[in-house]
């Protein structure tokens, strides 16, 4: 972590923090069912209640490291009880199904991953915007679109087991922070405003993790592959 630099702003690209708009995560609710067809096959029947179902980015052990130590950062401002620290997570999909729809669900994502290759993306420095305290921003969003739209294909067929729809988010962002006290949101911010951190990460598999519904217990059901990166990613439309 290297000092100073401006807060939001992307090192050596973005100068103005009015930039920070176009880094926003881009969450997509999927509200066509464009795959129809192609899903229609794959309903099962209805049984147990639906569980919440997130698709998470596998992050490197360096990633890891770095968010504990600003989450110590964090602590050490000595009101740690105003703040309520994220799970270092970098989420692409959420969705509710069913347990006994998990074997169809993992034949289902393994076909979309299978076919779409790796990539390296880099987090670029901190974030903050209404709801999302302090984060780590993701620098190309591009890669990431890819992901999430093939995985549309999933929304008729959970649609068609009574499960909510698909929730992508397309530009991604690592949250350092759920919550943050409004008395200490200054001194905070103002910590972390000198502040910059960067990152390159290769992109190379995705976790799939549940929990019960209103519960944030996630437990990791299963891992997906993607080829070696510069593979050519294959078309759903046909």
């Amino acid at each position: 972590m290297s000092k100073p630099e401006i807060f939001n702003k992307a090192a050596g690209q973005e100068g103005a923090t009015s930039k920070e708009a176009s880094t926003r995560k881009e969450v997509t609710f999927v509200k066509e069912a464009s795959y129809g067809k192609k899903v229609a096959a794959l309903s099962v029947g209805s049984g147990s209640h639906a569980k919440q179902y997130e698709m998470n980015i596998k992050l490197p052990e360096t990633i890891l490291g770095a968010v504990a130590e600003t989450a110590a950062e964090l602590e050490s401002l000595r009101k740690s009880q105003l703040v309520k620290l994220s799970r270092p997570v970098l989420t692409i999909a959420r969705f509710q199904a069913r347990e006994e729809m998990e074997g169809t669900l993992f034949r289902w994502i393994n076909r979309i991953l299978s076919s779409q290759s790796g990539f390296r993306f880099s987090f670029n420095n901190y974030g903050s915007m209404p709801g999302h305290p302090l984060y780590w921003r993701v620098q190309e969003a591009e890669p990431f679109r890819r992901i999430t739209d093939s995985l549309r294909v999933l929304e008729s067929w959970l649609q068609g087991n009574g499960c909510h729809g698909l929730e992508l988010f397309s530009h991604p962002m690592l949250d350092l922070l759920d919550e943050l006290d409004s008395s200490i949101e200054r001194e905070v911010l103002m910590a972390f405003s000198a502040s910059t951190f960067y990152e390159v990460v290769e992109m190379q598999e995705v976790e799939l993790l549940a929990t019960e519904q209103w519960a944030n217990d996630y437990r990791l059901v299963s891992r997906f592959s993607l080829l070696p990166e510069g593979f050519k990613q294959a078309d759903y439309n046909h």
